[in-house]
């Protein structure tokens, strides 16, 4: 018997959004977009014409399997409690809000209530099924270095810069909150590892370099790891790469394989 697609409703519709709604349109046969959720109700210009509704209400009277957050913090910290207390499985992108201490019990005693469950999407990195892995084991030390173009980190400031500059150094859960649009991937690092107070961050603007780039390293009782990404950036938010939104494909048809990997 064929099973009908995953009802996918989305939280947001910005860059990676409209992305996700392009790449979904290649499985019609597992993933169907319900709608998405924006503030206004209103797409904005030039995107693929989806349902826009206002409110979460809405959404989820439309009976969606799983809800994408890809809206930033203050939409998961607002929607994603109701998502979850719906019994509605939630796969969030802006997970650096997870960072607040109260934001993360709210959404674990959500998901409890509802019997579903958070799952923190893999964004612009990779290697997160090998720290979750090695946490098992024990791990002394992660650090997670951030390179991005200085004119994407420093705007203006960034003009005659002819050499790099590290703008932050530190524990992964003041990172989060610093740079909530650029470092959440800090923070899918921190809950797969060793948490957000003992990962090291470094975030580093770069004008040499034209791509997002994130480098990972690890050691512990599983013996060492060092893993690097340099990410394509969004045409339309230079801060997100492209790999966020097919990170966000991929975790959807996982759910639904016959055969999942990592």
């Amino acid at each position: 018997m064929r099973e009908t697609p995953r009802r996918v409703g989305l939280i947001g519709y910005g860059a990676i959004g409209q992305l996700v709604v392009e790449l979904a349109a290649h499985y019609p046969d597992e993933i169907e977009i319900v709608a998405a959720c924006t503030r206004t109700g209103i797409p904005r210009a030039n995107t693929i014409a989806i349902d826009i509704v206002r409110t979460l209400d809405e959404l989820l009277a439309l009976q969606p399997d799983v809800v994408v957050e890809i809206a930033g913090h203050d939409a998961l910290r607002e929607h994603g409690p109701r998502v979850l207390a719906a019994g509605i499985d939630l796969i969030a992108v802006s997970v650096g809000v997870l960072a607040i201490p109260e934001v993360e019990r709210e959404l674990l005693a959500a998901a409890r209530e509802g019997g579903s469950q958070i799952r923190v999407a893999s964004g612009a990195i990779g290697a997160l099924d090998a720290l979750a892995a090695a946490a098992i084991g024990g791990i002394e030390r992660v650090t997670h270095t951030t390179r991005k173009p200085a004119r994407t980190l420093l705007g203006d400031d960034a003009d005659g810069m002819t050499t790099e500059r590290e703008i932050f150094h530190g524990p992964a859960r003041e990172a989060a909150l610093r740079f909530p649009e650029s470092v959440n991937v800090t923070a899918a690092v921190s809950l797969a590892g060793i948490g957000f107070d003992r990962t090291l961050v470094r975030v580093i603007a770069d004008p040499a370099v034209d791509r997002n780039v994130h480098q990972v390293e690890a050691e512990g009782d599983f013996g060492s790891l060092r893993f690097e990404i340099r990410n394509v950036p969004s045409e339309s938010n230079p801060k997100t790469g492209r790999i966020v939104a097919m990170s966000i494909i991929s975790t959807i048809r996982q759910q639904r394989l016959p055969l999942s990997i990592g």
